[in-house]
């Protein structure tokens, strides 16, 4: 991870910039550090980190900043869209989006010395909420870096990242992967990162194509069940293969020619299993057609994810599907397919390069949506410390 010192200009484009200001006009003090990390679009392979799989998301440019200082005896967070927060400390789970940094603080309190008897917090972003690009996952690791700078802790972006994910699963409580938290931290400038979910290895992968993303505006909510429906369908899957597959550790480790016991278990555990492990095995063939150029071979890949999520997972909508549908008659599109989980939210149409702009327009029209639900991206870089305390 690089630390950079950010330049304050009079006006603030960038959300590193306006935490700042916003830290200011609040508390009436400069903040003691402050940190930003990207959102994320994972390219290929969804639901699989959970169960041990492969996964090649790509930071996003859009970033959430979250800048810290010192407050006696309280919690407090503000952020740019007038959302405000102040819990007594120690901190206890409010309910409310302040989580999301207040458990960070939670769990790094008892590793800082002094011990800290507060934390003053502004929030600013660019990452869209509720649209699947892992927000979520952007505020949790700016405000690991920003705090951990603060109260003079490490700040290695791999523990940045496990700081960020206990926060996700057991403080807020949405029982995820370590996939977007990862991603948020570590992510390569300009590439995709291929993530083994199991033993947590990463390596670049070159991602030269174009990426637009279409949003189903349809906002997606995790903590309403049907995601965790899919983890405990996911546990009892595996419960029952391991019955009759010794020693299988994670789903996606059922081998081809043991198929049949996935094939013989109950619906629906017969369509998830077989969508995990099949997805797997997507996301390590897409990972190695980028890095020989086959961008065909990865559009296909990408087109089938979408069809296996829509119908073995059960976690697209019509809306999803149709932007997809869209996108396969469109010229220039290489694969399409909902990101973030699903149940709404955006999807990702991957183009050839150069022809985002092109494609981007086409599903514009073909789907007649406004300007700003259509939109190019490009790739980021992880977790940076943008004023260090």
């Amino acid at each position: 991870m690089r630390e950079v010192e950010s330049c304050e200009a009079a006006v603030n484009p960038d959300p590193v910039g306006r935490a700042s200001a916003l830290f200011r006009s609040t508390y009436g003090v400069e903040p003691g550090a402050v940190a930003s990390a990207p959102g994320r679009v994972n390219l290929i392979g969804e639901h699989v980190d959970y169960h041990g799989g492969h996964v090649l998301p790509m930071a996003t440019a859009e970033r959430t900043a979250v800048a810290v200082g010192t407050l006696a005896g309280a919690f407090r967070a503000v952020s740019e869209q007038g959302a405000a927060a102040r819990i007594p400390w120690p901190v206890e789970r409010s309910g409310t989006w302040a989580d999301y940094v207040a458990g960070v603080a939670r769990l790094l309190a008892p590793r800082a010395s002094p011990g800290p008897d507060g934390l003053a917090v502004a929030v600013a972003s660019d990452v869209p909420l509720g649209s699947g690009l892992s927000s979520s996952a952007a505020i949790e690791v700016a405000a690991a870096a920003a705090i951990s700078s603060a109260w003079r802790l490490p700040v290695e972006a791999r523990a940045l990242a496990a700081v960020a994910h206990s926060t996700e699963t057991d403080y807020v409580g949405v029982p995820c992967g370590m996939m977007d938290q990862m991603a948020s931290a570590l992510s390569p400038e300009g590439a995709a990162l291929l993530i083994d979910c199991a033993g947590l290895e990463t390596r670049a992968v070159p991602a030269r194509f174009d990426v637009v993303l279409v949003d189903s505006l349809e906002a997606h909510a995790l903590r309403k069940g049907a995601y965790a429906e899919r983890r405990r369908e996911g546990d009892a899957a595996i419960a029952a293969l391991r019955a009759v597959i010794p020693g299988l550790a994670w789903l996606v480790d059922v081998p081809p020619d043991r198929m049949g016991a996935v094939a013989k278990l109950p619906p629906p555990l017969d369509r998830r299993a077989r969508h995990v492990i099949e997805e797997n095995r997507r996301a390590l063939e897409a990972a190695r057609a980028l890095e020989t150029g086959d961008l065909a071979a990865f559009g296909r890949l990408v087109f089938a994810s979408h069809d296996s999520l829509r119908d073995l997972y059960e976690c697209s909508t019509p809306r999803l599907d149709a932007i997809v549908a869209a996108a396969h008659r469109i010229p220039g599109v290489l694969g399409a397919r909902l990101v973030g989980a699903g149940w709404g939210g955006w999807a990702l149409v991957a183009a050839e390069p150069g022809r985002g702009s092109e494609v981007a327009a086409a599903l514009r029209l073909a789907l007649d949506l406004p300007a700003s639900a259509v939109r190019e991206e490009r790739a980021g870089h992880g977790v940076t410390v943008d004023r260090p305390a």
